[in-house]
């Protein structure tokens, strides 16, 4: 059966999640009380219990929450869904935005065990649709699947021109989420950020922001679309190319 084995909640990022009975889902928002809540791609993450066995057979003394997860899962493959899924957990209903993660700095867990499960089997959600969810309740993977879209900027660009962007995208596309890639982060290259969307998350609008022009070269191994000056494909995922957010023109 598939089940929520665990719900923990922390106050604040970077910290293991203490375990509660219930908990309530927020529309565009996360759980509610959870330091990792709020108007992004990650609201709330999920590990399923297996997992976690996992790293009890490993010799480590680690329980739900600990991998700082705010849904443990059991009797359900969270690394076979995909970007985009739907899921249901009593009235609530959450779409996966993110599979796994990479972790730039290890954590303790890491340092105390050799090895971290959550960067590989870890997924993420952003809540369509709130609502109660308690310890037992039955996960159920719906049928939908929701279109996905990124935006990869700096963050100064993405401040000042965010919102223009999202606006278009959700215009012409209406996304189930729109996530956001700092070109800021010390640890992040553009190639890497690609690679991650493209081969991994299998996001299906990807839009870089480039107003000083720094990132074309980036692109020299992607397949150019054709009669579409400044647009890329690579698998399901297609990348705009812009200098100027008024140069976004999604067919």
């Amino acid at each position: 059966m598939q089940v929520i084995k665990a719900i923990s909640i922390s106050d604040r990022k970077g910290v293991r999640k203490k375990n509660r009975d219930t908990a309530l889902f927020k529309e565009n928002f996360g759980l509610e009380d959870d330091a990792h809540g709020g108007e992004w791609h990650r609201q709330v993450s999920f590990l399923a219990q297996e997992s976690i066995n996992f790293m009890r057979e490993k010799g480590l003394d680690v329980v739900a929450g600990n991998f700082a997860e705010n849904i443990t899962t059991e009797g359900i493959d969270l690394v076979t869904l995909t970007v985009g899924a739907h899921l249901q957990i009593g009235s609530a209903e959450i779409v996966i935005s993110q599979l796994g993660k990479i972790c730039h700095n290890p954590c303790a867990i890491y340092h105390q065990a050799g090895d971290c499960v959550m960067p590989r089997e870890g997924i993420f959600g952003v809540v369509l649709k709130g609502g109660r969810i308690n310890v037992g309740d039955k996960i159920k993977v719906l049928e939908s699947i929701s279109s996905s879209a990124a935006i990869i900027a700096t963050k100064k660009d993405e401040e000042l021109y965010g919102k223009l962007l999202r606006n278009k995208i959700n215009t012409k596309r209406n996304p189930a989420f729109i996530r956001f890639d700092s070109l800021s982060n010390k640890h992040s290259t553009l190639d890497d950020i690609l690679k991650d969307l493209t081969d991994t998350q299998h996001i299906d609008d990807i839009i870089i922001f480039d107003p000083a022009g720094h990132c074309g070269l980036a692109l020299a191994g992607y397949e150019k679309a054709q009669n579409q000056a400044d647009v890329y494909t690579k698998a399901n995922s297609t990348i705009y190319y812009l200098r100027a957010a008024e140069d976004l023109h999604l067919p």
